[in-house]
């Protein structure tokens, strides 16, 4: 178990008690500045992908509300989603630290936090990805409008070719959202492109994702997507003169030859409305927070690899979601066996989007 910064700022104030979303909330009277934030990470924060852009949320956020990131952020490593015994302490020894938020930057640590909070009543509990606890506040990202605008832009680079390829780590419902979101833009930009994916049935592994970019490019696929947390993918595709867009922070630094933009998760703007909610003592425990538009965008785009009239090409498709005019999920839309999924002038619910257990019809490889 890995912990940073311990050191506290505690406010003497008065304590009142709150009743929200149908649970009582112990919260001190204090400025948002005040607050004593705790994160919970499965890996390191600088592991390059997921628990680093979660991390960077949690910093910009203290950073703009002016939260002391020297003293009042504790953040916890290495606390594996598959042991509660680990996650029990390391929510233990926040809670004796002060912290007044805690939150879970993964999806395993849900059940168990809804538990520690009937123990702790006096902390508020984040969870990503929860949709199963009311009385810890669940945080999500439309992930699928920056993933449609990824795979348009490599389905309009791939002049000459319909094949996409697409790395993917789990078999995973979040996963699945991304592979089909891809999918479902390459097909905007062009009607006949697939997209091949290949698994490396892990979260994080260097290895395998590098050799199943090779397998891709090898097999004549020359642009890719991505749900990987190592560059790995990028830097195979440098290695062998293939594209890619990078996935949950900028990755172009990683490989500058290949990385055209990155999707990547802003979480700031989540964070910032919950940390005032709870100094302010107006947040709501059950409160759901899945947000789109900003906090699930593309990086900015590498201006040697991707010329500029497909850069605005793919900025206009972000517009034309984000008012409206391109609905994502809307039908008609058919899975890979010719179901139809949603019927024509139809939209497909957040609920069956977030529990997507199937793969749309021009995804090839899917489970």
């Amino acid at each position: 178990m890995k912990k940073r910064n311990i050191g506290l700022v505690l406010a003497a104030a008065a304590m009142t008690t709150l009743c929200v979303g149908g649970v009582n909330v112990n919260a001190e009277a204090k400025d948002v500045s005040e607050l004593v934030i705790g994160e919970l990470h499965y890996s390191v924060v600088e592991d390059g992908g997921w628990a680093q852009a979660s991390h960077e949320g949690v910093l910009k956020a203290c950073e703009d509300l002016g939260i002391d990131t020297s003293s009042n952020l504790l953040t916890m490593e290495e606390i594996s989603e598959e042991d509660p015994a680990l996650i029990e302490s390391a929510v233990e020894e926040l809670v004796d630290s002060g912290a007044d938020i805690i939150i879970g930057c993964s999806t395993g640590y849900a059940a168990t936090l809804a538990e520690l909070q009937e123990e702790f009543p006096e902390v508020v509990f984040v969870q990503y990805n929860n949709d199963v606890y009311e009385n810890i506040i669940e945080y999500q990202i439309r992930s699928y409008e920056g993933m449609f605008q990824a795979g348009y832009l490599c389905a309009l680079m791939n002049e000459g070719s319909d094949e996409l390829g697409f790395e993917a780590s789990m078999d995973d419902a979040s996963v699945r959202t991304a592979i089909n979101s891809f999918a479902l833009g390459a097909k905007y930009a062009n009607p006949n492109a697939t997209v091949q994916v290949v698994w490396a049935d892990s979260w994080y592994d260097l290895d395998i994702e590098s050799n199943n970019a090779k397998t891709l490019i090898d097999s004549g696929i020359k642009y890719m997507g991505m749900e990987a947390s190592s560059p790995a993918v990028p830097q195979t595709c440098e290695e062998n003169g293939a594209f890619c867009v990078g996935y949950n922070i900028d990755m172009e630094a990683s490989a500058p030859g290949a990385v055209m933009t990155s999707f990547t998760w802003n979480w700031a703007p989540i964070f910032e409305d919950i940390f005032q909610k709870v100094a302010d003592g107006t947040i709501d425990i059950s409160a759901d927070y899945y947000e789109g538009g900003e906090c699930a965008k593309l990086a900015d785009f590498n201006a040697d690899l991707v010329p500029e009239d497909i850069q605005a090409q793919v900025e206009e498709v972000k517009e034309k979601i984000a008012s409206g005019e391109i609905v994502i999920y809307g039908g008609e839309l058919k899975d890979a066996d010719g179901n139809v999924l949603v019927a024509d002038g139809e939209t497909m619910s957040d609920e069956d989007i977030l529990a997507q257990d199937f793969f749309v019809e021009n995804v090839k490889g899917g489970k």
